[in-house]
């Protein structure tokens, strides 16, 4: 069972690097800084309230006095506080497996840890999910002794790995297990928490502070002095945790590096790689079988074993994306595997400094920098359990026991899932046409998509969705992805992974981004261009069809593509005026404080979410769905899919409880809508399907066409383009308070230091005096 190890290993291949040395140095002087000033600081403010309080005021200044002392207790309080908020590292719905349940996988387990060098997991926990990863029972007390380290091991992954692989990943995860420099891990995950609280959390005491700097002006001083230290406290201890943190996550990328040394040492070059180039597939296709089975469960239906559908779902999405790698492993050649990349890497990406994981292309480049060649094992990763089926039904019972519904197991669910990707717009004669683009957003009016001239109406059919329009669609995607990081590089967002901006085979300076970016423009416009094109030639081709049939068939047409412009529409106009408030939140409580004029923005901002609602409860008495869309709705019209609209204009009064309902409200909507577009999508392709076949052989049958839909004439349209404008930058004051940036961040930490430096002297002087 167990997959053999490479042959020929170098001797020091899992060794640290000089720049795992030298980051592993940087984070532990930068935690004890961190550390010593939290101390210092909680001790000073500890001492000098303690000692006015047990010593006496003195002579004089009994008010200066009994306010320093006082406010140095409140201040100590403060930062002592955060130290009883540190919480254990845990699994959210933990299922613990033990050597009497599972011996055979805790056999592969015990041997591989011996093979790294590894200790052996304290405990091993399973979840559903796509994971494997160490977490600890961590508490203050691990600054000074050691923490046990547990594994988790998400199922959902196994379901999709190989036993090679699966054994890469494990090992991955005991070269964790082995690190060292794990222990400044914990030492950072529990300073974390402490300067999360202190620095973000608001409670009783800040509530006190701000109640006392409400009161009268005689008492309100004091609340406004401790209000502004307590500010100047939490800036500058986040400023020194922020570069302890710029130094952890450089440690963090050099560990996951020497981690996949570990892996490859016992698997070789390839296992994790091809590991991680299965990883996208199994997060799509497992949140996939998570929303089919939700939908299942609520049809009274659900599955004995949820996990064969991840794996019908992955072969369903490798047929439909035209892509035999997606979530299978690459052909590796037989000459040269060394130089053969999986991975390629960005014209840009996000900042390093954030990151706390090399980039896959990063990681290959690390693996193969040495090539080990490995036996791969391709058998499956469930044969490490001694009864994995009835593992995986005991997992389904786990994930379907949090619906709360009663359901019956349907032995035929694959077939549902098959019966789903038959669907008629996944038909890949359509070349991709319909697969996560919206046509009718291209064209403010469902009349515009009937404007295009056709001359024989047979052969147009017959040339429709040619192979050029695969390669349209697919240039397009290429286009809007280069324009996208080109963007993010220019606005500053996203970094050249050498310093070095590569496009097309030449190198950019930033000066030329904007002209570049102009010339992507042209070419999506153009692009696009011929697409919309052909969007009208089918509806405009299907039209005139559908006129020399008659029997009611153009008039059916029209009423679905009127539905389908209307519900795509008022979707995106809904979505987009959601992603301006969001938008709007974030950046009016960037700096944790509303301001008047920020609260009318966001009122304003949350209005325009009103009015998108509006609009779609206004209509909804006025649409008319055919009795085909309606079955499938399970509605008995299109009103009856809605709540009561009792939803109120936000205000600056009711704000708070305002945004605490919207999302119901939005989600509501969005939902009924995407059910509505993906329907009439789905029976006009049809619709239009069985008007080609009856041109085409006029000796098929055709009846009359169900009555027609119809939508109304005026509604919001959100063609590309009319997005509402979003912030991309703070204010320069948000930015000051937030420390967005080399220079705000400078300049807020003095400020902070300066106050703090004035607190600390005034206490000395009430304290010496």
């Amino acid at each position: 069972m167990y997959p053999a190890n490479p042959a020929h290993v170098p001797s020091d291949l899992t060794g640290l690097n000089p720049a795992h040395k030298r980051n592993l140095w940087f984070t532990v002087l930068g935690l004890i800084l961190f550390i010593l000033v939290y101390l210092a600081l909680c001790g000073w403010f500890a001492w000098a309230s303690y000692s006015l309080f047990a010593h006496g005021f003195g002579p004089g200044w009994e008010i200066y006095s009994w306010v320093a002392g006082i406010g140095s207790g409140l201040i100590a309080l403060f930062m002592i506080k955060a130290l009883f908020f540190v919480k254990k590292g845990n699994l959210g719905d933990p299922f613990e497996i033990t050597q009497e349940t599972e011996p055979q996988l805790f056999h592969f387990l015990h041997r591989l840890a011996d093979e790294t060098g590894a200790p052996r997991p304290h405990r091993v926990f399973l979840s559903p999910q796509v994971n494997a990863c160490v977490f600890y029972d961590l508490s203050v007390l691990n600054f000074i002794f050691p923490s046990k380290k547990n594994l988790e091991i998400g199922l959902a992954l196994v379901n999709v790995l190989s036993i090679s692989e699966l054994k890469a990943v494990l090992a991955h995860e005991f070269g964790h297990f082995a690190q060292r420099s794990m222990a400044v891990g914990n030492w950072m995950y529990i300073a974390q928490q402490v300067a999360s609280h202190l620095i973000g959390s608001r409670d009783a005491l800040d509530n006190f502070l701000l109640s006392v700097s409400r009161f009268d002006i005689r008492v309100a001083w004091i609340g406004w002095i401790l209000r502004l230290i307590i500010w100047s406290l939490r800036s500058a201890l986040e400023s020194v945790f922020n570069i302890v943190v710029l130094a952890q996550r450089a440690l963090s990328r050099e560990m996951e590096f020497q981690a996949d040394l570990v892996a490859v040492s016992v698997t070789g070059s390839d296992a994790l790689i091809h590991a991680l180039h299965k990883l996208q597939a199994a997060d799509e296709a497992w949140e996939t079988t998570q929303g089919f089975i939700s939908d299942q469960v609520r049809s009274g239906k659900s599955a004995k074993d949820i996990f064969p559908i991840q794996s019908r779902i992955i072969d369903h999405s490798r047929k439909l994306w035209n892509n035999p790698d997606y979530g299978s492993v690459p052909v590796l050649p037989s000459e040269n595997p060394e130089r053969h990349r999986v991975f390629t890497s960005e014209i840009a990406q996000p900042p390093r400094m954030w990151a706390t994981h090399p980039y896959n292309h990063e990681r290959e480049a690390n693996a193969k920098k040495r090539y080990v060649p490995g036996v791969l094992d391709d058998r499956s990763s469930w044969l490490i359990f001694d009864d994995a089926e009835s593992l995986r039904e005991k997992f389904t019972d786990r994930i379907l026991s949090a619906f709360g519904t009663e359901f019956k197991q349907d032995p035929e669910i694959l077939d549902a899932v098959d019966k789903f990707y038959a669907k008629e717009y996944l038909n890949s004669k359509y070349r991709g046409a319909y697969l996560g683009r919206s046509f009718t957003r291209y064209a403010s009016s469902p009349r515009r998509y009937y404007e295009h001239p056709i001359g024989d109406v047979k052969e147009t059919l017959e040339s429709l969705y040619p192979p050029s329009l695969s390669e349209q669609l697919e240039r397009i995607r290429s286009l809007e992805k280069e324009k996208n990081l080109l963007t993010a590089l220019h606005e500053g967002y996203y970094t050249p992974p050498d310093g070095i901006i590569r496009f097309r085979g030449r190198e950019l300076k930033k000066r030329e981004l904007t002209g570049v970016i102009q010339e992507l423009d042209q070419d999506c416009e153009q692009t696009y261009a011929k697409i919309f094109e052909h969007d009208q030639k089918c509806r405009s081709a299907y039209l005139r069809a559908a006129e020399t049939i008659g029997q009611g068939w153009p008039e059916y047409l029209r009423g679905l593509l009127e539905i389908l412009h209307y519900a795509d529409h008022l979707r995106a106009n809904l979505e987009d005026s959601r992603g301006l408030l969001n938008n709007v939140y974030a950046v009016v409580t960037a700096d944790r404080h509303v301001s008047s004029a920020e609260l009318l923005r966001l009122v304003s901002a949350g209005n325009q979410v009103y009015n998108a609602l509006a609009e779609i409860h206004k209509h909804k008495e006025s649409i008319i769905l055919d009795s085909e869309i309606l079955e499938k709705l399970e509605l008995k019209d299109w009103s009856s899919g809605f709540s009561k609209f009792e939803f109120t204009p936000a205000t600056e009064d009711n704000m708070q409880k305002w945004l605490e309902v919207v999302d119901s409200w939005i989600d509501e909507a969005i939902g009924i809508l995407y059910a509505l577009k993906q329907i009439s999508l789905e029976k006009l392709l049809i619709a239009e399907s069985k008007i080609a076949e009856k041109i085409k052989n006029p000796k098929t049958e055709l009846g009359p066409a169900p009555a027609p839909s119809k939508a109304v004439s005026d509604y919001p349209t959100m063609t590309p383009g009319q997005e509402r404008k979003l912030q991309k930058r703070l204010d320069l004051w948000d930015r000051f308070q937030t420390a967005d940036g080399l220079i705000p961040g400078f300049l807020r930490f003095a400020v902070a230091a300066s106050i703090l430096g004035g607190a600390l002297y005034l206490t000395s002087f009430a304290v010496f005096r």
